[in-house]
């Protein structure tokens, strides 16, 4: 009997018997589908009509995302900051951006199955994220809480299934994923922006002072997490939007990519300002910069004008021409720079929210002190923040407000070390993608950088892999690997 040789290698010894009991497929006849389909629809019509159209419409999507999988994980990118807002409302399980990524990974194992191939591509910086991800599943074997530590595992093992979804993702697609983080993005600052300058109303603790305007929140009904998601899209649109319309020989879908591009970087800077969130506006500084530098064809010529942009801003501080909202704004976020002891500090309405975070960064640092190599376990800061609670803050705000203390506490300064080392590794490829392209990939390259940066700065006073971010992340990381893997220099 003759083997039969498999496309993964393995060799079938039953030959031609396997070939008869192979699983028939489906997909390839069309004409089963629609006599179920007609079957279903026979029985809703004795229903009633509302549900017949609803499920031909589920029925419809459920279709197109067995063809397309990705299309569920664009979806998953634009509802994605959804989340908090759902669970104001109506509490549910699982957001609506789970449940479509979720749909998403079972259709590309079904479209895997069906063309028997299902080979999980490599990716550059793909060893760290192993690293670090299996680290964090051993701290969860010393956790106090699998309840609090399994759902922030699985959300860190969602970044490797979606880089997975989008390598293995056609170029078009891969694009117009990119497009769908962009619109998100888009639509979030919209939101935004009304909601701090055309609404006219809001939640009176957004109010700034002094002002009849509203700190723009979007619908992660906080400002900092929103604005972490604007400097997140801000660099990487303006970046794309400088690299499309600076290459002389551009087509007119390139310079219509660039001038998008540009609206929703500018749409996305300003919902930044208003979401009046300090370290927001740290991170963005930081990326701007990086912009600015990374962003010429001479590097020189961007640090020429980095320099001369900090000069100005230092005259302008020094002159007092600076708004001064603006400047006790900052003012305060020199201050949450310093841990210290907050235990004897009076706590008034101007102070209270920077004494409530200093307060979890030194649970925190107390937390080291304690368990300086293994941590209280991955995402277990809230479970084991009443042991080192300070007396007059006894509730957790589910983090430390600082991802690198928040790190070293949950799983050590080892754990700590193999973050950062993640994002070493994944800061290299994106240099090296940043060096090897010319035209809109070199500015994508060049906004990713940034959008790194702002994330690493941002993140001294928060944390930003909240409501679905890590999606977007993910994403960004996708694409460092598409770039960095082959280079193309000379091509627009």
């Amino acid at each position: 009997m003759r083997p039969v040789y498999l496309k993964s290698g393995f060799v079938n010894p039953m030959g031609r018997l396997s070939q008869g009991l192979r699983w028939k497929r489906w997909s390839l006849h069309p004409e089963r589908w629609w006599g179920i389909l007609a079957f279903g629809l026979g029985l809703l019509l004795m229903w009633k009509l509302e549900a017949l159209v609803e499920f031909a419409a589920a029925m419809a999507a459920l279709a197109f995302l067995l063809r397309v999988p990705e299309a569920g994980l664009g979806a998953a990118l634009l509802t994605g900051p959804l989340a908090p807002l759902e669970n104001e409302l109506w509490r549910p399980p699982f957001n609506s951006a789970q449940i479509l990524l979720g749909l998403a990974l079972l259709a590309w194992g079904w479209r895997g199955l069906v063309r028997r191939d299902l080979r999980v591509p490599g990716w550059g910086w793909a060893w760290a994220y192993g690293l670090f991800l299996g680290c964090a599943l051993l701290s969860l074997s010393w956790a106090s809480s699998w309840e609090d530590g399994l759902p922030e595992w699985i959300k860190w093992a969602q970044i490797g299934f979606v880089v997975i979804l989008v390598l293995t993702a056609s170029p078009r697609i891969q694009r117009v994923l990119l497009g769908a983080a962009l619109i998100s993005g888009a639509i979030q600052a919209g939101i935004g922006i009304w909601q701090a300058f055309l609404r006219g109303t809001g939640p009176e603790h957004f109010q700034l002072p002094g002002l009849s305007l509203y700190r723009a929140y979007g619908t992660f009904q906080q400002p900092n997490p929103f604005a972490g998601m604007m400097g997140l899209i801000a660099p990487v649109a303006l970046g794309l939007a400088f690299g499309s319309l600076r290459y002389p020989q551009r087509s007119i879908r390139e310079t219509l990519l660039g001038l998008g591009a540009f609206s929703v970087g500018g749409l996305a800077l300003l919902a930044l300002i208003v979401s009046w969130s300090r370290g927001a506006w740290l991170g963005a500084a930081i990326a701007i910069g990086t912009l600015i530098v990374m962003l010429p064809a001479r590097s020189r010529w961007g640090f020429a004008a980095l320099t001369a942009l900090i000069l100005a801003g230092a005259f302008l501080w020094i002159a007092g021409w600076i708004p001064v909202p603006i400047r006790d704004r900052l003012a305060g976020a020199m201050e949450e720079l310093q841990v210290t002891d907050v235990r004897g500090v009076e706590v008034n309405e101007a102070n209270f929210a920077i004494i409530e975070r200093l307060a979890h960064w030194q649970a925190a640092v107390e937390m080291i002190r304690a368990h300086p190599w293994r941590g209280v376990g991955f995402g277990n800061y809230a479970a084991a923040y009443p042991a080192y609670a300070l007396i007059r803050w006894p509730n957790p705000l589910g983090h430390a407000h600082n991802i690198y203390l928040n790190m070293a506490a949950e799983m050590g300064f080892i754990g700590l070390l193999l973050y950062l080392l993640l994002w070493i590794v994944i800061g290299i490829h994106t240099w090296r993608a940043w060096r090897g392209h010319t035209g809109w990939r070199r500015g994508l390259a060049a906004g990713l950088m940034a959008a790194w940066m702002h994330l690493h700065v941002h993140q001294f006073f928060d944390n930003l892999y909240v409501a679905n971010l890590p999606l977007l992340i993910a994403l960004y990381g996708a694409w460092v690997e598409l770039l960095a893997r082959e280079p193309v220099k000379g091509a627009p």
